[in-house]
């Protein structure tokens, strides 16, 4: 077997098994999508315009190659090309579907794929927003379970565009207002508790 054979052979396992990853990737990615409950509001939060920037790139540089080789009839890569489509429409989907941001009645969800970007309501201590560029910025302290606040004391930003920024800060204030409000200092007279 010739050199160029096995490399011919080596390359097309590759692309296989990228094909494959990227179709795993993009249904764990839509079957946590589907498993969030009573999703209030959602937008998207990647780096081209809301949309996942090298997902997208290599989906459009894609699209750009499989046009050309249509367009001039090299037959012959259109097995290969498929599989690259596939590839990037599978990469494209599960780096969409993580890169939104979801507000549900549980609690907030900034990447579905990974559960510590994940903070439920009643673990959030306080929160912080203030003005970016092109909407508010949200950073949200909270504390991990089965630790003291000191050691799971963790923090999560949120970038909340201007066009979502109302209906955020609504349900934020529903969900943590009365609870943050309840938990003020209570006044200590020191020194009465000084003379006893």
């Amino acid at each position: 077997m010739e050199i160029n054979e096995v490399l011919s052979i080596f390359f097309r396992g590759v692309v296989l098994f990228f094909a494959v990853a990227s179709t795993l990737m993009a249904g764990y990615s839509l079957q946590n999508k589907l498993r969030l409950r009573k999703v209030r509001l959602s937008w998207r939060s990647g780096k081209l315009k809301g949309y996942p920037l090298f997902a997208t790139v290599f989906l459009v540089l894609t699209l750009t190659l499989v046009s050309i080789v249509v367009v001039n009839g090299y037959s012959t890569r259109y097995g290969i090309l498929f599989a690259y489509l596939w590839i990037g429409c599978m990469w494209f989907v599960s780096s969409y579907l993580a890169s939104k941001y979801y507000i549900t009645d549980y609690g907030i969800v900034k990447n579905i794929n990974d559960p510590s970007q994940t903070i439920p309501w009643f673990q959030i201590l306080d929160y912080v927003e203030r003005d970016g560029k092109k909407g508010k910025e949200y950073l949200f302290s909270y504390s991990e379970m089965n630790k003291s606040i000191r050691e799971g004391y963790q923090q999560l930003k949120l970038f909340v565009p201007y066009r979502q920024h109302e209906a955020v800060k609504k349900i934020v204030s529903l969900k943590l207002e009365n609870k943050l409000e309840g938990q003020s200092i209570p006044d200590i007279d020191l020194k009465r508790i000084q003379e006893e």
